[in-house]
C-alpha cells in the first residue's frame, strides 16, 4: 500500500537528469492538453486505500479543461461484486483540471478528482484531489508529480476520513510553446559560453600575430 521505493528511486533520477541540463534554465511554458500517467499510488489505510492504491497503478489519460466520466480516466476494476473506478466532476463546485509547466516544475490542479464504487444502483464517491506539484522533463515531457489531502465523501457536510498522500507518473501531452523569460542562471549560463568563446578566440588571434 505505501509508495514503492522503485518510485521514489525514480524520482531521485528524474531529478538528476534535470540538474545535469543547463538548457532547462531557458525552458518554454507550454499548453497542457492531458496527463497520460503509467504508474501511480495512494498512501492510503483502509480498504479504500487499497483499491485506490490500484487503480492509480493501471495506465490512464486526465484532460485538461474537462470532466471526464466513470471509467473514461482508466480501466475500472470489478471486485466482490462491485466496480471501482476514477472521475472528475463539478459536484463539490471544483474546476475541472487544470496543469501548466514552468520550466521542470509542474502544477496541476486535481481538486474535481473523485474515487468511487458502484454495485447495482448503489453508488459511492470519495473526493481525492488536490493540487498536485512535482517535476517534468522539458525535452521528453515525463513528469512526476504527487499531493496529500483527506478522503471525503461527495457530498456536501460528509465526514473527512483518513490523510492521504498520491502520486502519478507518466507523460505530459503539451500543446505549442510560448516563449518565458531566460532565468538569472541561463543568462550566467550564455554569458560564460560567449565569453569563453571570445577569450579562445582572442588567443588564437595573438598566437598567429606573434607567428607573424
Amino acid at each position: 500500500m505505501k509508495i514503492r521505493r522503485n518510485m521514489m528511486m525514480g524520482s531521485l533520477v528524474l531529478a538528476g537528469l534535470f540538474a545535469m541540463s543547463g538548457m532547462w534554465a531557458s525552458a518554454d511554458a507550454a499548453l497542457v492538453t492531458q496527463v497520460e500517467f503509467t504508474r501511480g499510488g495512494a498512501n492510503l489505510s483502509g480498504e479504500q486505500g487499497q483499491q485506490l492504491d490500484r487503480q492509480l497503478e493501471q495506465p490512464g489519460t486526465l484532460k485538461v479543461g474537462e470532466y471526464q466520466s466513470w471509467g473514461s480516466i482508466g480501466g475500472p476494476i470489478e471486485q466482490d461484486g462491485k466496480t471501482y473506478s476514477l472521475f472528475t466532476s463539478g459536484l463539490q463546485g471544483a474546476a475541472a483540471p487544470s496543469a501548466t509547466i514552468d520550466g521542470m516544475s509542474i502544477t496541476m490542479d486535481l481538486s474535481s478528482l473523485f474515487f468511487g464504487w458502484q454495485s447495482g444502483d448503489e453508488l459511492h464517491a470519495w473526493n481525492i484531489g488536490g493540487t498536485a506539484k512535482g517535476l517534468v522533463n522539458p525535452q521528453t515531457s515525463e513528469f512526476q508529480l504527487s499531493w496529500d489531502h483527506l478522503l471525503n465523501g461527495g457530498q456536501a457536510g460528509a465526514k473527512a476520513g483518513p490523510a492521504g498522500t498520491y502520486f502519478l507518473q507518466g507523460l505530459a501531452v503539451v500543446g505549442a510553446p510560448a516563449a518565458v523569460p531566460i532565468a538569472a542562471s541561463g543568462v550566467l549560463f550564455g554569458s560564460g559560453l560567449i565569453g569563453l568563446g571570445s577569450w579562445s578566440w582572442l588567443k588564437r588571434r595573438g598566437q598567429g600575430l606573434q607567428a607573424a
